[in-house]
């Protein structure tokens, strides 16, 4: 049976290094580099297809029309499992800050949906007509950050969408959970301390003291 996994692993320099090449000579001298960076997201996706392609003959790949459609890249095996490799875009003078996933959703429309899942992260210089700088290939926990007053993993309080690490991580190759249980570990933390924060914030205040009487019998 193909390691799909491991094969995708295993390529991830070969897909960087595609990536940067194809990226590089596309960007040279584009003015409206915002309108461009959407479309280079397609070019990427099909560089990474084009590799992975004949290493995966049996796989199924999609790439969706749809900008806003979860993955950029899936990839369907023959006994129906599903790997997903996502596409991002952001420029070098701001730290990352794109979604990710929702803490909520995250473990059924995610972890419980696909085997495994990558991210390829672009770089780009919005100051010099959207030149490209770099590419990132990456696991997708790798990606994600940590939130330092919880110690789990990063997302934007009122929404709880996850959030990326920042670039000087990305460039000194800082990896906040290095297995996939060490991630499990990291979005349990982040889910309750973000429950906890939102009842301390909004509910409590509401509440009578007859009403914080029968919550608190909840865990009697």
């Amino acid at each position: 049976m193909t390691d799909i996994k491991s094969i995708i692993d295993n390529n991830s320099e070969t897909i960087r290094n595609a990536v940067s090449e194809k990226l590089s000579h596309l960007t040279s001298g584009t003015e409206d580099y915002i309108t461009a960076w959407k479309a280079l997201q397609d070019e990427a996706a099909e560089v990474v297809v084009d590799i992975l392609k004949p290493l995966l003959p049996n796989c199924e790949f999609y790439i969706p029309k749809g900008k806003s459609t979860y993955p950029d890249i899936k990839i369907t095996a023959p006994n129906g499992d599903l790997y997903a490799i996502d596409v991002k875009c952001n420029e070098a003078s701001k730290d990352p800050w794109f979604d990710m996933a929702r803490l909520d959703t995250i473990y059924k429309e995610r972890i419980n949906k696909y085997v495994y899942e990558w991210e390829l992260i672009i770089k780009y210089d919005s100051e010099d007509n959207g030149k490209f700088l770099k590419a990132y290939f990456l696991k997708f926990r790798e990606v994600v950050g940590m939130r330092p007053d919880c110690k789990g993993i990063k997302y934007r309080p009122y929404d709880g969408k996850v959030r990326p690490k920042t670039w000087s991580d990305f460039d000194n190759e800082i990896v906040y959970w290095k297995t996939d249980d060490d991630f499990h570990k990291g979005i349990d933390i982040s889910l309750i301390y973000r429950w906890k924060e939102n009842i301390k914030s909004t509910l409590v205040p509401k509440l009578t003291d007859e009403q914080k009487k029968e919550f608190k019998a909840l865990f009697d």
